[in-house]
């Protein structure tokens, strides 16, 4: 770890933005291994776009406070990338859209007002709060999508998959910097784990799990009781997975990575590399 700086990514992960190209014609519509799976991420997708503009406006806001070099530089390293995956994720839903799912243009619209009530009454502190907040989620959700390809995809391969497997990669490889930067500008340790507790874990779980819902109602699954009992275990794995290590922000010395996640990371990059050659 960067030990010397107040960045706790390991030196040896470059925070990266790629540009990847993806060509989703024929891509099945129930891309994942199941439609609860599938339209749980169809729901994320929907999220991206406003929650990681969100994310770069605060950290752009923010930048000129750090002190540090090497925390700075992976804070526009970040940007560089959010910007890409909502850029990407608006192609994404604009496909969804086209495809009868026009709800979206709705919960775009509820996602914006939410957001823009919180920002007029939300102080310096919880506003920088938010992108650690949304990080925690999105790094739990990429990493739990690339070390169990089984649960998640049934090893099916399309260009949806490929897609998601890119972001998350993304997602880990940057999932400490805006950790770092609260913790650079806020030194309380249990700050960050009371707004997640109270604010953002409600929020996130309440937002996803309805859009879900919306998809699942779209394609009349949820009305089928096959997919009942799948669908109630996988609320209650999502919901121990969005939970996970909420308390530890309050330890002083908490670092976002740990062995296992290196070692996620260094695999899925160099598959990520491997997949790259032969396209």
């Amino acid at each position: 770890m960067n030990q010397s700086t107040q960045s706790t990514t390991p030196e040896n992960v470059q925070i990266t933005c790629r540009r990847p190209q993806f060509n989703f014609e024929g891509t099945p519509a129930i891309w994942l291994a199941d439609p609860i799976k599938t339209h749980f991420m169809n729901a994320l997708s929907v999220l991206i776009p406003y929650s990681e503009k969100t994310v770069n406006e605060i950290m752009r806001k923010n930048i000129d406070q750090i002190q540090d070099s090497v925390l700075k530089q992976e804070i526009n390293n970040l940007i560089k990338q959010e910007g890409t995956h909502a850029l990407m994720h608006r192609r994404t839903n604009s496909l969804l859209v086209d495809l009868g799912y026009n709800k979206i243009i709705f919960f775009e619209k509820v996602q914006k007002a939410m957001m823009s009530l919180l920002d007029r009454c939300s102080s310096k502190a919880f506003e920088m709060a938010m992108p650690a907040a949304f990080e925690h989620f999105t790094a739990a959700i990429s990493r739990d999508f690339l070390a169990h390809p089984s649960y998640w995809t049934n090893h099916k391969n399309n260009q949806a998959i490929e897609f998601t497997k890119w972001h998350a990669l993304e997602e880990i490889e940057h999932q400490a910097v805006c950790y770092d930067a609260f913790k650079a500008l806020y030194k309380n340790p249990y700050r960050l784990s009371l707004v997640l507790t109270l604010i953002w874990f409600p929020v996130f779980t309440i937002s996803t799990f309805a859009i879900q819902l919306y998809f699942l109602h779209k394609d009349r699954v949820i009305y089928k009781p096959k997919y009942w009992p799948k669908y109630l275990n996988f609320l209650g794995r999502s919901i121990r997975l969005f939970s996970k290590g909420i308390f530890n922000y309050a330890k002083p010395s908490f670092s976002p990575w740990s062995e296992s996640d290196l070692s996620l990371y260094k695999k899925s990059l160099y598959q990520q590399n491997q997949d790259n050659v032969k396209r």
